[in-house]
């Protein structure tokens, strides 16, 4: 991430967030996906449901609980998004306007913050040392009936701000409440498409020898895979080493899934492997793997 965030990170501490926004969605907010302009998402825990506003994708972070919105149109704008538990909207905003010290040198506070209906809204100022007075902050909450509210923080030039401004409350306004659920986030999960067109990546290192294994799973079912092994692990499952390709295919259910691969190689034999994850983490067999999209499937 850019060197933006630890701003807004520190506006976190501003803005208190509770845990949720993670969840499973309608059609599965996933950590590390990219979510294009117009597509849904869905935070069963606080209810809402609202779109990536037109000309910004959006990415929930691995290992947060902040969804991250980017301006994708030519112009630099971040949004961050979070829910917390309801609140007095004109409580809120004498909080915001006495602002918080975040550290010795830093406090952050907001300018005249409004109140229209269940929306709460300000400009966002910093003081202190290392603010980079070229960006400007925006803070915006709004709250349901059903005993949550969203905020979206936002930063851009000042020449964007009323863009940016503008991409906040659309995906606010759009946004709509329904009763909170608590839903496990893997009971639709649907492994095929999720490893499809992906670069599973594995690195792993012991004293006296290292492992790399680069494994591109294609929508078509095929794959190629590179796997690099040096001192001590030349001797785990030596046959499986260098450059391969052949087909996969997955079973599985929830969290867990098995992962079976059947190579071109007449003399090598299918691989059968354990997927699970573990706190959001991918885990094959006991090997942490780190997937994206993959540049060789087509």
């Amino acid at each position: 991430m850019n060197k933006t965030i630890p701003f807004l990170l520190l506006l976190l501490g501003f803005f208190p967030a509770v845990s949720g926004l993670c969840q499973t969605s309608k059609t599965r907010l996933q950590p590390g996906r990219l979510y294009a302009s117009g597509e849904e998402i869905y935070a069963p825990t606080f209810g809402f449901t609202s779109k990536v506003p037109d000309g910004w994708v959006g990415a929930l972070p691995r290992e947060t609980e902040v969804f991250l919105l980017n301006a994708n149109s030519g112009f630099f704008g971040e949004m961050y998004v979070f829910g917390r538990e309801q609140t007095d909207l004109n409580r809120l905003a004498e909080d915001w306007k006495k602002g918080v010290k975040v550290t010795e040198t830093l406090t952050l506070m907001a300018v005249n913050p409004r109140v229209e209906g269940s929306l709460l809204f300000g400009d966002v100022q910093a003081t202190g040392n290392f603010v980079n007075k070229n960006y400007r902050g925006f803070a915006a909450t709004r709250c349901g009936d059903k005993g949550y509210c969203i905020t979206v923080l936002a930063v851009s030039l000042e020449e964007n701000t009323s863009l940016v401004k503008s991409a906040a409350f659309e995906f606010l306004n759009s946004g709509t409440f329904d009763s909170p659920r608590i839903i496990d986030p893997f009971e639709d999960f649907d492994w095929k498409a999720f490893l499809s067109n992906k670069l599973m990546v594995s690195y792993d290192q012991i004293l006296g020898g290292q492992k790399q294994s680069e494994v591109n799973l294609c929508g078509d079912g095929s794959f190629n895979a590179s796997v690099r092994k040096k001192g001590l692990l030349k001797d785990t499952n030596p046959e499986y080493k260098g450059r391969m390709s052949g087909t996969w295919r997955v079973e599985g259910a929830g969290s867990q899934a098995v992962l079976t691969l059947e190579f071109s190689k007449k003399n090598l034999s299918p691989l059968t492997v354990n997927l699970i994850f573990v706190e959001e983490q991918l885990m094959v067999g006991n090997e942490r793997y780190y997937a994206s999209e993959s540049q060789e499937c087509r």
